[in-house]
């Protein structure tokens, strides 16, 4: 149970609820980046649309302090999920019933950019009081490639530290497993289906590798036990019903991996498991997208330890730290980047389904909770309270 707030902010309110009332789909998101780009000049505060990758677009505000200094980035995607078949509610309608705000990406989550937001115009009014560059972003794509992140981190920006604002309120996140798609095609040499020995049939082939995949011990991470691995489909031929022996056949294999494991190290897995065959087909192993390392930050490095000091004072309670077993933005910024990323924001319901909402004193929390921890990573002058 989060702590109970007195009194809502009417503007944080105002906001979020036109956020989750401008539809944003993902690979639709202009228009509500369009909506925070207004809001931010409203402000005085000049923000740039970026391209992304597939002519997407990532909404990028960046706002300098009075001198040099570390740079931190605040806030995540800012695309929705579809509509699911259970909601009850008008999705972008959005509707406040206690403590919560109901609507499709109240929770997924536009919750946590409005209280970033709100916290860039703050430091914004009092850049004259603190040093470094405070970055924030609304990610095109992050509910299905990950576009708008992979465009974001080519470009090397000097960031130090970075809250992606998805809805962890009381289970902080500062490391997650990593995801990939393994394809793997395999090539026989077709024949008469009525003298199979004179081929090679890419199916049993093929089924030969997955008894192998489905058979194998991962590695054992010593504090969060081992990752997973699932075939998610095989296909062969095109369709057609004819008397021959199957040349070609390909299968998906969804990969997650530890912190310890990689990329590479999946790779050279399933072509071990192939040199073990000793087949006569042919095998080729490629890694789809999306693509998500894995990353785990230390519990004991500065950045964490001065953000459980902002958190206790807020919330008045030690932070969870957790390992996720999720994949999100964070993987491309940590994991790919090497860019230290947690992930701590407002919670609430029913993510990815109907009637989605987020809890109200955990989005008023988490903009305290992100204000203060700013004031301190930037080197505030701690006489001058922020606006």
């Amino acid at each position: 149970m989060s702590p109970v707030v007195n009194a809502y902010d009417p503007e944080l309110i105002s906001l979020l609820t036109d956020l989750v009332a401008t539809p944003s789909f993902s690979g639709e998101e202009l228009t509500v980046q369009s909506r925070i780009a207004r809001w931010f000049s409203a402000a005085g505060i000049n923000s740039d649309l970026e391209d992304a990758d597939g002519g997407l677009k990532n909404l990028v505000v960046t706002i300098e302090g009075q001198k040099n200094g570390p740079v931190l980035w605040i806030g995540g995607h800012c695309d929705t999920v579809g509509v699911a078949s259970d909601w009850t509610k008008e999705p972008h309608r959005p509707v406040i019933e206690d403590n919560r705000l109901y609507g499709l990406g109240a929770m997924d989550m536009k919750g946590g950019l409005a209280a970033a937001m709100l916290t860039v115009r703050a430091l914004h009014r009092s850049r004259d009081q603190w040093s470094g560059k405070i970055i924030f972003s609304a990610l095109a794509d992050e509910e299905a490639w990950s576009r708008g992140a992979n465009a974001f981190v080519r470009k090397d920006r000097g960031i130090d530290a970075a809250i992606m604002c998805e809805p962890h309120f009381s289970d902080v996140i500062i490391g997650a497993l990593g995801k990939i798609n393994l394809k793997v095609e395999v090539t026989g040499r077709s024949a008469h289906g009525s003298r199979p020995e004179e081929g090679v049939n890419a199916v049993i082939e093929a089924a030969r590798l997955l008894v192998a995949i489905n058979g194998l011990e991962r590695f054992v991470h010593h504090d969060f036990g081992k990752a997973s691995h699932c075939v998610l489909n095989v296909t062969s031929g095109d369709g057609r019903y004819e008397i021959r022996v199957p040349d070609h056949t390909a299968f998906v294999v969804n990969w997650h991996f530890m912190p310890g494991e990689t990329v590479e190290d999946a790779v050279k897995t399933i072509e071990a498991l192939v040199a073990g065959l000793n087949s006569p087909a042919r095998f080729a192993v490629s890694v789809g997208e999306p693509r998500y390392e894995s990353f785990l930050l230390d519990k004991d490095s500065a950045f964490v330890s001065q953000f459980c000091e902002s958190y206790r004072l807020i919330i008045g309670k030690e932070p969870d730290l957790r390992f996720g077993r999720g994949v999100s933005d964070a993987n491309i910024f940590a994991g790919r980047s090497g860019i230290p990323t947690l992930l701590f924001g407002p919670d609430g319901a029913n993510m990815h389904a109907g009637d989605e909402w987020v809890d109200l004193d955990q989005l008023h929390l988490s903009r305290a909770v992100y204000l203060d921890f700013a004031r301190q990573f930037l080197k505030f002058n701690q006489t001058s309270p922020l606006q």
